[in-house]
């Protein structure tokens, strides 16, 4: 053999060992699961729910590190940096990708066209009119997920229990979320039948909630916080204005009740993550997405804010403290 031919092929060794490194290394944990998980915000909610996520994907098998890899993200609120998640887990090729919130969803929705990458939700309040899924029941597609459809009718009855002097409902939200448009729908449909008013304000960031809740003081008689992710970062400002003004909140998420408000009757939202990582194992063990029913959250609670209600005149019965299953005090 010449030493042309010898030196022929350890060239072609060495850049088949240069091309299986490469390639290797690409390909990061061979054998893994990669799932990416992404949330609009950072929210006592949304945190509650990725955390259900993955204790419960824990105890279903699916070991961190072990036989799934997690590239966990926040868009802190930012929409493009929601959009832009979306399109690098595509770009990753992960095996799955979680969504919390309406808007990360729709983010990767949209990403994922045109692929066989699987979205599982969580917490999007009304997947239809979001444009995620055809039914309830026959998502189609590659999506399904968890529904936190609120009992807004259940809601307003605990208002008007503790509160029965009520006539007017203050409302902000940003008509530009597609989940707040359906979720405001349900709320004007439930004071209609209780012949309360409702005073809408539109924000378009959450810079403008403070003013916008400003703006509804001497008009109303209790704030009613919508599934609307704007209004939820800003849960703070409207929290301010209420007890600085004495007028009861009624915050539609169980989670805010923490930072105020009276208190709600509202989904356990550790568990929505639970049912979606439930959703998330039959999709991995070999289900498509978009045969697998959308879930609908089951567990609803009473949870209560003393302090929050002090400063506002409502006096909650021991009876309903009793039955809650947080109160703050």
């Amino acid at each position: 053999m010449s030493k042309k031919t010898i030196w022929a092929i350890v060239v072609a060794v060495v850049c088949i060992g240069v091309g299986v490194f490469l390639y290797v290394r690409s390909q990061g944990d061979t054998g893994k699961v990669r799932i990416g998980i992404t949330q609009i915000a950072t929210h006592p909610g949304i945190d509650a729910i990725r955390q259900g996520f993955l204790d419960e994907m824990a105890r279903l098998g699916h070991k961190n590190g072990v036989d799934v890899i997690y590239d966990q993200t926040n868009a802190q609120g930012d929409m493009p940096t929601a959009q832009s998640i979306a399109q690098k887990y595509v770009q990753d090729k992960c095996d799955l990708i979680f969504a919390i919130s309406t808007p990360s969803s729709q983010a990767v929705a949209k990403a994922i066209k045109g692929t066989d990458i699987p979205l599982v939700f969580g917490a999007v309040t009304d997947p239809v009119s979001a444009g995620l899924v055809d039914s309830m029941d026959k998502p189609g597609g590659n999506i399904t997920g968890t529904s936190d459809q609120w009992p807004v009718d259940a809601q307003f009855d605990l208002l008007l229990k503790l509160v029965p002097s009520v006539k007017k409902i203050g409302l902000v939200y940003n008509p530009g979320e597609t989940n707040s448009e359906a979720n405001v729908k349900v709320v004007e449909s439930v004071c209609k039948t209780r012949s309360l008013k409702l005073l809408k304000v539109p924000v378009a960031s959450t810079n403008e909630v403070h003013a916008a809740a400003q703006s509804l003081v001497g008009r109303c008689d209790a704030f009613y916080v919508p599934a609307d992710n704007t209004v939820i970062a800003a849960m703070g400002a409207i929290v301010k204005v209420s007890e600085q003004n004495k007028i009861p909140l009624l915050p539609g998420v169980s989670s805010n009740v923490q930072q105020g408000g009276f208190g709600t009757i509202g989904p356990d939202y550790y568990d929505v993550g639970v049912q979606s990582a439930r959703l998330a194992d039959q999709v991995l063990k070999g289900l498509k997405a978009g045969t697998i029913p959308v879930a609908v959250a089951e567990r609803f609670e009473y949870f209560f804010n003393k302090r929050s209600a002090k400063a506002t005149g409502v006096t909650i019965p021991d009876e309903l403290l009793k039955k809650a299953a947080k109160v703050y005090e």
